[in-house]
């Protein structure tokens, strides 16, 4: 009998990639990556723009709920150490550098942390003025309340540093404090003073802003129309001549944010998202590193085109960087009877 042989299939052996093959996998998924990459930063942006809008919008609720509750708005500074001249400056020994802010803190789910502090005491040790301060945030804990990183008053979309890093006494926390002020990406928006403050009441009411010096806006008191004022206004984290203010305490630049601000000469009207900084350097305007605006208490952000300002209403507009100056004038001040027009 014979014998019947099975012989195995011929097994082919396993092909690699060539090195060509290999180099153009890797080229076609480096430009899926330089494709999609955009798409998903632009996504990510769109989320915190939507985040840093939803937190301006809550703090106007809040402004309008404790408006609700003390029929009157808060203001944004108050004796205030830096004033040496004016209507503004504190009667001799009432220095207590207090902002608005803080008695807002009930209104943004914050009742614990404003019950740790005492509104008898001063807010921040700054004292330019030599009026004397009362107390010092140090001894009351006020240093302890000011300090507080609270996630309302930051945009997500801005990752400038979120408290005060210089020790200078100008806008540090003061008296006796080791502890670093928080800044705020969002504030009143107010008149800018240093050593000459005019209080609010003092103000011709054509000329007003909602916010001020010694401020007790209500909501009746714009005349133009709450749809037409501006209430609040964002601007960034970091700045190239000053610091943005703390949320808690009044320094030597924590007045507000101006939006009806401008540089003028050659740059004409310039003011929201403006760069180039300074005149006093040498030379003159070089910086213009996007992001962090020229000076403190303008009107700025590290979104694309533009800032985020909230109205009296309490609704949230993104205005354009190249809103022109008298709308915007037009726009800050709350009762000066003309026309907005767009903006």
């Amino acid at each position: 009998m014979s014998k019947i042989s099975i012989s195995s299939p011929r097994v082919k052996p396993a092909r690699g990639f060539t090195l060509i093959e290999l180099l153009v996998v890797i080229a076609i998924i480096a430009i899926l990556v330089a494709l999609l990459l955009p798409a998903v930063q632009q996504a990510r942006e769109a989320a915190r723009r939507s985040q840093c809008r939803n937190n301006m919008k809550q703090l106007g609720l809040a402004l309008h709920n404790y408006h609700d509750t003390h029929s009157v708005l808060p203001f944004s500074t108050s004796a205030k150490g830096s004033c040496e001249t004016g209507s503004g400056k504190p009667p001799a020994g009432t220095v207590k550098n207090h902002r608005g802010w803080v008695q807002v803190l009930p209104f943004i789910e914050q009742a614990p942390l404003y019950n740790q502090f005492d509104p008898t005491q001063a807010s921040g040790g700054y004292d330019r003025a030599g009026s004397g301060v009362t107390g010092t945030p140090l001894a009351s804990g006020n240093d302890v309340v000011v300090s507080a990183i609270i996630d309302a008053f930051y945009c997500p979309s801005d990752d400038g540093n979120r408290k005060i890093t210089t020790t200078s006494s100008a806008y540090q926390i003061g008296g006796g404090s080791t502890l670093q002020g928080a800044k705020t990406s969002y504030d009143f928006q107010a008149h800018l003073e240093t050593s000459g403050c005019t209080n609010w009441g003092s103000r011709s009411r054509s000329t007003r802003y909602m916010f001020g010096t010694e401020s007790s806006c209500k909501l009746r008191d714009a005349r133009d129309g709450l749809t037409n004022t501006a209430m609040l206004v964002e601007t960034t984290l970091d700045v190239k001549d000053g610091y943005t203010a703390p949320w808690g305490y009044t320094n030597w630049t924590g007045a507000g944010v101006d939006i009806t601000w401008r540089r003028g000469g050659a740059y004409g009207d310039a003011g929201i998202n403006f760069w180039p900084c300074c005149s006093w350097r040498t030379p003159p305007y070089a910086d213009t590193t996007a992001g962090r605006v020229a000076h403190w208490g303008r009107a700025g952000s590290q979104h694309t085109g533009g800032v985020m300002v909230c109205l009296g209403d309490g609704s949230v507009r993104f205005v354009s960087e190249n809103t022109d100056y008298t709308t915007r004038v037009r726009l800050g001040r709350m009762a000066d009877g003309q026309p907005l027009g767009e903006f």
